[in-house]
């Protein structure tokens, strides 16, 4: 989670507070009243830094997530075999669904549209990375070069649709971490969960 150091102190005591308590509370339920009391500022100072409660949103989770596409970025330059590639992909995507707690989730899912659009722009970088890996994946031998990119595409967009999906949220309860494990491991490497395996 990003600490917001590099920013004037009262502004990164309204977006680590923030973070808590959307955490904690979900975004919706949080008013700028309840902001401003937890982290012992007036209206006037987070009026100066912020015009509106999704404004702390949308700071917060795309800070979130830059931090998380440099991770994404050093993964796909790295000179590494494909598979441990992946399971680099699976262990980052793992540790950063441990921090969301499934309130804040199902916020971003099922609130307004323009906060779903936050959500729906993550998704969407994500794919962008995920095409990218795969076409390297396959000039560099790793993924077999006559598999369909967009047929991969479409598959890894299927799985992450379902992810989302109320049904199998319930199947996990509040353990997203595992639902994550098992989308990925049964998506890459199906239902032996064999990870050794793959092209050389």
């Amino acid at each position: 989670m990003p600490d917001f150091m590099d920013r004037p102190k009262k502004e990164g005591d309204i977006l680590r507070k923030a973070q808590e308590l959307f955490m904690q509370f979900g975004y919706s339920r949080i008013t700028v009243e309840e902001l401003c009391r937890e982290a012992s500022v007036s209206k006037v100072t987070f009026y100066k830094y912020f015009p509106n409660k999704f404004a702390v949103l949308e700071d917060f989770f795309n800070t979130l997530l830059d931090g998380s596409w440099k991770v994404f970025e050093a993964i796909l330059e790295a000179e590494a075999p494909f598979v441990e590639k992946l399971q680099a992909i699976i262990a980052m995507k793992e540790s950063g669904t441990s921090k969301m707690s499934p309130v804040f989730y199902r916020d971003l899912q099922n609130g307004d549209a323009v906060v779903q659009q936050l959500f729906v722009d993550s998704v969407e970088r994500t794919t962008k990375f995920m095409r990218e890996f795969f076409r390297k994946g396959q000039v560099n031998g790793e993924i077999d070069p006559d598999m369909n990119i967009d047929f991969l595409m479409h598959m890894f967009s299927v799985f992450s649709d379902e992810a989302r999906s109320e049904k199998v949220l319930s199947y996990y309860g509040d353990d997203l971490v595992h639902l994550s494990r098992d989308a990925l491991h049964f998506l890459f490497f199906g239902v032996s969960g064999e990870e050794s395996s793959g092209r050389k």
